[in-house]
């Protein structure tokens, strides 16, 4: 019994840390810029077509919601994923089909668990 619960709690919390991108990026695809903020880190590398810089959480959401403004989301769909070996980091890519085009947005994240924050966004048209 103490083993099940073992493998219980360690399958739910790498559950947890995958889940960061992937509830970021659905709250992306739904316009739900609410919920972004709970899943950014305080200071993010935030890039839209290969114009990079850091900028605060605050700035993440208003740039996402300037790029998301102008779109009108007919699709969007989550195509891969990866993660480090250590599973301290991990990233996914999703793909967002509008009226104005396709775009690719990767979302990058560090920690585990509770503490998995996205560190990384990169919007590029496809």
């Amino acid at each position: 019994m103490k083993s099940l619960l073992i493998v219980l709690v360690t399958f739910v919390s790498m559950n947890l840390s995958a889940q960061t991108e992937v509830d970021f990026l659905n709250a992306v695809g739904k316009k739900d810029l609410s919920s972004v903020g709970a899943y950014l880190a305080p200071n993010v590398s935030f890039c839209i077509n290969d114009n990079q810089k850091k900028v605060s959480k605050s700035t993440a959401i208003s740039e996402l919601e300037k790029f998301l403004s102008t779109k009108k989301i007919q699709n969007f769909k989550i195509l891969h994923n990866g993660k480090s070996s250590d599973k301290a980091s991990s990233y996914r890519v999703a793909r967002i089909k509008s009226q104005e085009g396709t775009y690719r947005i990767f979302a990058y994240s560090e920690g585990t668990g509770a503490s998995s924050k996205v560190v990384e966004i990169r919007i590029d048209p496809m």
